[in-house]
């Protein structure tokens, strides 16, 4: 059984209909990668999974239990967590403030607090040293690294990212993709939304790619690399 599934799902903006029975499978302790254009419906995707949208048809499970009528925070509860498009980061709270919003399921002054902050702190050196600065002070990398470490306090079994790499220099590109890698041996499964799918499919373990909001490929991540059409539409190769 798939930790997460979503089976022939459809989801609207109103009359506009942005996912057009997308099904796909996340087991437990991988890297799964959503690839495709921008309007695709990759982010559409990661919403309806966590709760801010509601399909019109079809269910998404975790680890077998139906959470597509569920609330967003009690999806948190359940263990899906997002660091979502734009960071969106509390610009004048402070680092640690951060964090505590995403640790707001559980005491900020349990032992399961202050082991998390620990390990978000371990995986991002730089919060450490910042960690009473305010958020909208930081640098886009800085401020990448709090989004994906505040959605890590809530412990999730299923970490949903979203662009993680947009407006970012190569290097902090490079940066963020090697903590995503170790988030992932650390036991942490992801679902990761990346328009630079040259370095999606160079982590994850399989890959979709959305078009239209319908899924028009699926394999390995080395499959897709390889694929003509992905490396033409997507890889920038000829």
């Amino acid at each position: 059984m798939a930790l997460l599934e979503l089976t022939n799902v459809h989801t609207y903006y109103g009359q506009i209909h942005a996912l057009k029975g997308i099904s796909l499978t996340v087991d437990q302790g991988e890297i799964v990668t959503l690839i495709g254009s921008n309007g695709a419906g990759k982010s559409t995707t990661l919403r309806t999974i966590s709760g801010l949208l509601t399909p019109r048809q079809g269910q998404v499970t975790l680890a077998g239990r139906r959470i597509d009528r569920v609330p967003p925070h009690t999806i948190v509860n359940l263990g899906i967590s997002q660091s979502p498009e734009g960071r969106r980061i509390f610009p004048r709270l402070t680092v640690l403030e951060n964090l505590e919003m995403g640790a707001y399921i559980h005491s900020t002054h349990s032992p399961e607090f202050r082991a998390d902050l620990d390990r978000v702190m371990t995986l991002f050196p730089r919060l450490r040293e910042r960690v009473k600065q305010k958020g909208g002070t930081l640098s886009g990398g800085e401020q990448q690294m709090l989004a994906i470490g505040r959605a890590l306090m809530a412990r999730p079994k299923v970490l949903l990212l979203d662009e993680p790499s947009m407006g970012l220099a190569p290097v902090i590109v490079e940066q963020i993709f090697d903590i995503i890698k170790d988030i992932n041996q650390q036991g942490t499964t992801i679902l990761l939304v990346e328009q630079n799918a040259l370095m999606a499919l160079a982590i994850a373990h399989r890959g979709y790619v959305l078009q239209s909001g319908k899924i028009v490929l699926e394999d390995t991540a080395a499959s897709l690399q390889s694929n003509e059409m992905v490396q033409k539409a997507y890889l920038g190769l000829d």
